[in-house]
């Protein structure tokens, strides 16, 4: 098989800046924003939700779905995967404005390592820091990468009961590992909405002059 065919050259510009989005989003607030200027905004039910190490194997999970999104997305043709790699990148342009102006944090538990999901969860606590909590990425990320598998006309059935069950197995692991508020999970999925709504309404055949 050939590379073209197995990951269309296509669909290495969108997927790439979809990556770049990402990294560009999340650690440039990092460097423009004082911490001293973010903002707690829990509420009462996230007093109620309990912190539960175990789920942090969902929230790892979400990167293999991303993965796999971009994989079968690229494969599904030229404009599908254009119109969902915009959504995505507007989707996190939106975020960007929201981080910079109504910037967040969380307050994280206590962490004692004593088992692989603890150690795990202490990984994700290391690497990533407590901010740029609402909308959250992660949702964002899954649910347009869900939105994506029930569009596919090559997609199965199971594939796209993975990816339902992963998005919201992922809405779960956000809380239940305080890594995110709960208002989170609903801003998250509006801006990946918006996201495709103007993605949808752009007209995709200017974009798709690269082959």
């Amino acid at each position: 098989m050939k590379r073209q065919e197995f990951f269309p050259r296509y669909a290495w510009i969108p997927v790439l800046a979809v990556i770049a989005a990402n990294l560009i989003v999340y650690y440039i607030t990092g460097f423009v924003v004082d911490d001293q200027y973010r903002h707690f905004i829990d509420m009462k039910i996230d007093g109620m939700i309990p912190f539960v190490p175990f789920f942090v194997v969902f929230y790892v999970l979400a990167f293999v779905q991303w993965a796999a999104n971009w994989f079968f997305t690229s494969r599904e043709g030229k404009a599908f995967c254009f119109r969902f790699s915009k959504a995505d990148v507007i989707a996190k342009i939106l975020c960007l404005v929201v981080f910079i102006a109504y910037p967040t944090i969380i307050e994280r538990p206590h962490l004692e390592v004593n088992g692989v999901f603890s150690w795990m969860l202490n990984v994700i606590y290391s690497a990533d820091r407590p901010i740029n909590c609402l909308p959250s990425i992660h949702i964002l990320a899954s649910w347009i990468a869900m939105r994506a598998a029930l569009k596919m006309e090559r997609a199965g059935i199971i594939y796209r009961i993975l990816m339902v069950l992963e998005t919201v197995l992922c809405a779960c692991a956000i809380v239940l590992i305080k890594q995110h508020y709960f208002i989170d999970i609903p801003t998250g999925i509006l801006t990946a909405e918006i996201g495709l709504a103007v993605s949808k309404r752009l007209d995709n055949e200017r974009y798709l002059w690269i082959r």
